[in-house]
């Protein structure tokens, strides 16, 4: 798989699929650095780090998911 065709499909996507991939990712690095500093805070704390490194997976396939259904839409009209 090249990397460029994908980059330059993902340059021309449209204004909502953007604006939901960027937040998904914006939200999945606020989580994954939650989720270091709890792991670096203690033994106690790592459980709830486990279940943040697990949420941030599943942002991250809901974002890309619905970025794609906003894109698909954009693209029918």
């Amino acid at each position: 798989m090249k990397l460029k065709p994908i980059l330059a499909r993902m340059a021309r996507m449209c204004a909502p699929a953007w604006y939901i991939f960027r937040s998904s990712m914006l939200l999945s690095l606020t989580l994954l650095s939650c989720g270091l500093l709890l792991t670096l805070g203690g033994h106690e704390q790592l459980r709830t780090a486990e279940a943040i490194y697990e949420t941030v997976e599943a942002v991250l396939l809901i974002g890309i998911l619905f970025s794609a259904i906003a894109e698909d839409q954009q693209s029918r009209r």
